[in-house]
C-alpha cells in the first residue's frame, strides 16, 4: 500500500553550515534519539503541510510563487529542545529573534489560508532539528552548546517527505527571494 506523500515549506540550511551542525551534533554521542537528520536534511521548517487529501499541491506550488520577499540572514544562537531537559523530544539548533523569518512564515500562511490542507497551527518556533524521536533514555547533564554561525537565506522552498529515502526531504520546487519587495 502506498503511504499518503507529505509536505512542507522550509528553508535549506547551506551546506557547509549544515555540515558543521551535524559534525557537532554527532560529536556528542547522542544515543537518546532515533533520528539524527543527515546534513543535506537539516532546515527550518516554515510551515508543515502534512498530507494532500485534496491534490492541491500543484496549486500550492504556484501560490508560493507569489510570496515577495527580501533575502536576510538567520544567526544560529545555541541549542534548544522542545519537551523535558533530561529526555526532550526534539534537541535543535536554535536561532535569534528574526524579524524577516517571522515574515516569511506570515506570508506564506496568509497565501495558504484558502486552501483546504490542513496546516501545522502551532506557534512558530524557528528552529533547525538535530536529534528527535526520543527513545527513553535518560539525556546525560544536560545538551551541549553549539558553535553559533550565521548563513543567508536565499530562497525557500516546498519539500515533500520521503521517509525511506536518505536524505529524506526532497525540494519539489525553490523559491528565490528577491531584493526590494
Amino acid at each position: 500500500m502506498q503511504m499518503e506523500q507529505h509536505y512542507f515549506i522550509g528553508i535549506k540550511i547551506p551546506f557547509p553550515v549544515a555540515q558543521s551542525l551535524a559534525e557537532q551534533r554527532d560529536s556528542w554521542h547522542l544515543s537518546s534519539h532515533k533520528r539524527l537528520p543527515v546534513a543535506e536534511d537539516l532546515h527550518i521548517t516554515l510551515l508543515f503541510l502534512g498530507g494532500d487529501p485534496h491534490g492541491e499541491i500543484q496549486e500550492v506550488a504556484e501560490a508560493l510563487e507569489k510570496v515577495g520577499h527580501n533575502p536576510f540572514t538567520v544567526e544560529i544562537t545555541g541549542t534548544g529542545y522542545f519537551g523535558k531537559k533530561d529526555r526532550p523530544r526534539v534537541v535543535y539548533a536554535s536561532t535569534e529573534e528574526n524579524e524577516s523569518l517571522n515574515g516569511l512564515q506570515q506570508k506564506i500562511k496568509d497565501i495558504l489560508k484558502n486552501f483546504q490542507l490542513s496546516p501545522d497551527n502551532k506557534p512558530f518556533v524557528p528552529h533547525i532539528t538535530l536529534a528527535n524521536k526520543w527513545m527513553g533514555q535518560e539525556l546525560w547533564e544536560g545538551i551541549p552548546e553549539l558553535k553559533t554561525g550565521r548563513f543567508e537565506v536565499g530562497e525557500f522552498s516546498l519539500f515533500r517527505i520521503e521517509p525511506t529515502q536518505t536524505p529524506r526531504y526532497i525540494a519539489v520546487q525553490n523559491y528565490k527571494l528577491k531584493d526590494g519587495v
